[in-house]
């Protein structure tokens, strides 16, 4: 049956939804003629579109039937990423080197959040030891399978064409680089991985009702949720794709099952927030404020999309963002016309409904008026980048589809691909250490306090202690309540031999972060050199009540004692040293003084 034009560009509009029912019923056409010609414009040969009446080819099949497209993925990943392979450890990566009892099995088992990641990085300790190389590379591996279940997935929804384009562009975006090169990032493509595949047996179980591709789609929901808390969202990304491609009211159950399963995390979610304010305030001096969301809304997501089509700058600290009236109503019109393009695509086109839901409710732990998140952060988008791809794939992919422009198509394709692979590539670098981090930091959020801080810190490791001292200052000078800044700016001057301006830096960290002990300890130090030993007993014991598991203050508070002659205290610290760690040999020789 040959169809008219215009029933063409309806099914074309309507085929997102491949709800060949409801199309058919719209045109008073044959199932099969619907079927043929959505096939037919996706380059399936009529003698599978027969076989697909009927047969409905499993996970196995289909990822025989697309091995070649597999490798290639696997190898525009590999090729982008390989020269972050030799990367070492940066910035919130190193807290690995803290962890004493990582090689501990059960360690992960305490964990209540992340502790899939946490039993990665035991995994990667009892193979490589403190390689950075063992741990990175499992970030790429997640990331790896992303890309593959993102191709599967739009495979499924629309053609391999399509599906090939979005799962290309994800694969080597920099946008992505922070999440897959930053080993402190690991939750991001981890938890992105299990919902992805979750997604796909959820697809699976819409088309055969197996009730074995449910179970597994909720088991690998439970496994994000364990990577990362923020993939508690995920039931409202199922309520998306059924609005989508599914029908809800028939499988609300499936759904509530979801919902059941987030109950628990949700409530731990919630109970932590307390706890994660306090860390802010803490660790990165934030006020305990709440942010006005009809400006963090607008900026964040036009901010991503900035970023995806133009990838700079790309920075761990996305501090630049202040805007003009006009600059910010522009971005208020785009963020108002992207909900509006949402919404027409809901009757118009589901691929694009669902790719824009998709970006939306996966930034929504990170849209709240708390102040628990940075406003825009590159890894928190990686979820959502899949949703983005398939938005801008989608204009590609009709490009590629039309006979008239398939060859600029392509070419398109080919010339973005090279692009972004490159922008990647070097954006690697910036991770190789931290000197390259800093430095590139520096180059792209120089209002953020933090900068200053680690280039201080780059500048000090380099013997340029004045200007690490004026970094420090600098910092301050954006953050006056910056504790470690002021730790810092201490120790620098300690080197410079600027011994009462280092007493007074110290003293002001302990001002403004309470709980510094490593400033007690600095300050009590240079008391000891003074032979001021009771100012120094204080200051030490008060470090100690703080981190009481640190050897090495009991120790110096040994000392302390004995410089005071007060031998059995002395003696106390000692064995209380030996307690925590038998073999150190200060406590051991410290104790032949005590007698």
């Amino acid at each position: 049956m040959e169809l008219t034009k215009k029933q063409k560009s309806y099914i074309e509009k309507k085929s997102g939804r491949r709800e060949i029912k409801r199309i058919a019923a719209d045109l008073g056409l044959a199932e099969q003629a619907v079927r043929e010609y959505l096939n037919i414009q996706s380059g399936v040969s009529e003698k599978t579109v027969e076989a697909s009446k009927t047969v409905q080819p499993s996970l196995r099949q289909l990822l025989r039937s697309q091995r070649l497209t597999i490798v290639i993925l696997l190898g525009l990943v590999f090729i982008t990423y390989v020269n972050a392979l030799g990367n070492g450890f940066v910035s919130d990566d190193k807290a690995i080197l803290a962890l004493k009892n990582i090689g501990d099995w059960g360690r992960f088992l305490k964990q209540p959040i992340h502790w899939t990641g946490e039993l990665v990085k035991t995994i990667s300790f009892k193979i490589g030891g403190y390689n950075p190389f063992y741990y990175r590379i499992f970030n790429i591996l997640f990331h790896q399978l992303t890309v593959i279940g993102v191709y599967l997935l739009f495979l499924m929804l629309a053609d391999a064409q399509y599906a090939f384009v979005v799962a290309a562009l994800f694969a080597v975006h920099p946008l992505n680089s922070e999440a897959v090169v930053w080993i402190a990032g690991i939750q991001y493509p981890q938890a992105a991985m299990c919902l992805v595949w979750s997604l796909i047996f959820y697809y699976l179980w819409l088309q055969k009702k197996r009730a074995k591709d449910l179970i597994i789609a909720l088991i690998l929901y439970i496994l994000a949720i364990s990577s990362s808390e923020k993939a508690v969202i995920f039931p409202f990304i199922i309520i998306a794709f059924e609005a989508a491609f599914g029908r809800i009211r028939q499988h609300w159950q499936a759904v509530l099952s979801f919902f059941l399963i987030t109950v628990v995390p949700a409530v731990l979610y919630l109970l932590l927030l307390g706890a994660r304010l306090d860390a802010l305030a803490k660790f990165y001096y934030q006020g305990k404020t709440l942010i006005n969301p009809l400006l963090q809304i607008p900026i964040a997501l036009t901010s991503y999309w900035q970023l995806l089509l133009w990838p700079y700058p790309l920075t761990l600290y996305h501090s630049e963002l202040s805007f003009t009236q006009l600059d910010y109503a522009f971005r208020l019109a785009a963020t108002i016309g992207l909900i509006g393009i949402a919404i027409l695509a809901y009757k118009k086109n589901r691929l694009i409904f669902f790719g824009l839901g998709l970006f939306i409710i996966s930034l929504l732990p990170y849209l709240t008026p708390l102040e628990i998140a940075w406003i825009v952060a590159e890894r928190y988008v990686y979820l959502g980048a899949i949703g983005m791809f398939g938005v801008a794939g989608y204009g590609l992919w009709r490009i590629i589809k039309n006979k008239k422009t398939e060859g600029l198509g392509y070419l398109i394709f080919i010339a973005v691909m090279m692009a972004l692979m490159a922008r990647t590539v070097i954006r690697n670098i910036d991770w190789r250490n931290e000197d390259n981090l800093w430095i590139a930091t520096a180059k792209t959020s120089p209002s953020d306090p933090k900068t200053h801080n680690n280039l201080g810190d780059y500048y000090g490791r380099q013997g340029n202690l004045a200007k690490s001292a004026e970094e420090f200052k600098i910092a301050i000078k954006l953050n006056p309540n910056y504790a470690d800044a002021y730790h810092n700016l201490g120790n620098t001057y300690q080197q410079l031999g600027k011994i009462q301006e280092a007493v007074s830096s110290y003293q002001s960290a302990i001002k403004y972060n309470p709980q510094l002990w490593q400033s007690y300890q600095n300050l009590a130090a240079i008391y000891f050199n003074q032979k001021k030993y009771r100012q120094a007993e204080q200051l030490i014991s008060e470090a100690i009540k703080i981190n009481p598991a640190e050897t090495n203050l009991r120790a110096n508070l040994a000392v302390v004692y004995l410089n005071l002659g007060e031998k059995k205290l002395a003696r106390e610290q000692f064995e209380k040293v030996l307690q925590l760690d038998p073999a150190n040999q200060t406590a051991k020789a410290g104790l032949l003084l005590t007698k």
